[in-house]
């Protein structure tokens, strides 16, 4: 009987062991997979700058969600470790520590920044904005509101504007805003697409033979022209629009949550166009970087790039420029408010001999897609 008892024990008890065996290892092999994949993910974000999208073509999306996956690295570090898995918290580690110096292109702490500094008056403040043709997310015309927006927040000496429609009923009001604070201004634009321009502002006159574009007939333009800054320092402004990533707002939203998943032609589709004008951005950037190098002047270069810091569009025309958001930014450094504020694709870069003072990207302004971008600049002696 004793027999019995101990034999049907033993057996009772054996399958419960052997279920939890079984979920233990499919959750050791589960956690395994998913770490290589970030690893392998994150490894082709830090590539992706250095190499051309036409060498990695679709891969160049990875690029897009460098800071999830890097937040996905940093959780399932924490992971492995509490579960004593060495060598996997160890890899993620070394991965996660080739990140840190990319963190501030998209997340800036310092407490500091954020104390109110008294304005230099040699100083000039410029703002870039993607303003959508005017049209905010209820497609209702908002040319007064941004002119609102403008004096309030004091007109910018130099204001960069991308997809600016040149026939739109009252967008000669910023041109009267800017006669009436600054009495005399210049502008220059150069075309994007039929109506829509480029248009940049300056209280500061124009250097007239120094102007410049690089049009792409509907795949992107730059244009630049030198500015006399308090009639002493000759600025080259370059504004940007570079191509589209072809994402739509139905597209953003479904990613954002990740309903795009279920519809497998769509993601291919998307990864698809994302790929092909990734090619075509850094194509332009290639030429844009040129005309940066060849400037005789200090630069501003800014704008709508549609490319995140781990891109090839912006490693190359960062080459050798500050970051205003980097060196004066605090926060979140989005710029553009579909896909829950994780994308920043407008900047603005100086060179070196002009001295940042202060930087935002005002995320109360909902007029368009994009937020406008402002920096307080100084050119130094």
């Amino acid at each position: 009987m004793s027999m019995d008892g101990d034999y049907i024990g033993r057996y009772s008890n054996d399958r419960p062991i052997r279920r939890r065996s079984t979920i233990s290892i499919i959750f050791r092999v589960l956690t395994a997979v998913i770490c290589i994949a970030l690893v392998v993910a994150m490894l082709i974000c830090y590539i992706t700058p250095h190499v051309t999208p036409d060498k990695l073509d679709s891969l160049t999306i990875v690029g897009i969600f460098a800071p999830l996956i890097y937040l996905g690295v940093i959780v399932m570090m924490l992971v492995m470790t509490i579960l004593k898995r060495w060598i996997f918290a160890a890899i993620l580690a070394i991965v996660a520590l080739f990140g840190v110096p990319h963190i501030s292109k998209y997340y800036n702490i310092d407490f500091l920044r954020s104390v109110e500094k008294p304005v230099d008056r040699s100083s000039f403040t410029i703002m870039t904005y993607n303003i959508r043709g005017f049209y905010n997310d209820d497609g209702e015309r908002i040319v007064d509101k941004f002119v609102n927006y403008l004096s309030s927040k004091g007109v910018p000496e130099i204001l960069c504007l991308q997809e600016f429609p040149r026939d739109t009923e009252g967008a000669d009001l910023i041109d009267t805003l800017y006669k009436h604070t600054y009495g005399e201004y210049f502008v220059h634009e150069s075309v994007e697409s039929g109506n829509v321009v480029l248009r940049t502002y300056s209280r500061y006159p124009f250097i007239e033979d120094s102007k410049g574009e690089i049009s792409g007939l509907n795949t992107g333009t730059s244009q630049w022209v030198d500015v006399i800054i308090k009639e002493k320092d000759t600025v080259r402004i370059f504004n940007n629009h570079l191509y589209t990533m072809s994402i739509s707002e139905e597209d953003s939203e479904d990613i954002a949550r990740g309903k795009i998943l279920q519809d497998g032609d769509r993601v291919r589709s998307i990864v698809k166009r994302i790929a092909d004008n990734s090619s075509i951005r850094a194509k332009h950037a290639d030429m844009l970087h040129k005309e940066i190098k060849g400037s005789p002047h200090r630069n501003i270069v800014c704008g709508d790039f549609n490319d995140t810091p781990m891109s090839y569009v912006y490693n190359t025309l960062s080459d050798n420029l500050n970051d205003a958001f980097i060196e004066l930014g605090s926060g979140n450094g989005c710029t553009f408010r579909p896909m829950h504020n994780v994308l920043r694709i407008d900047y603005i870069l100086y060179s070196e001999g002009l001295e940042g003072h202060s930087y935002e990207a005002d995320h109360s302004a909902t007029m368009s897609d994009h937020l406008p971008v402002m920096a307080r600049l100084k050119a130094l002696r």
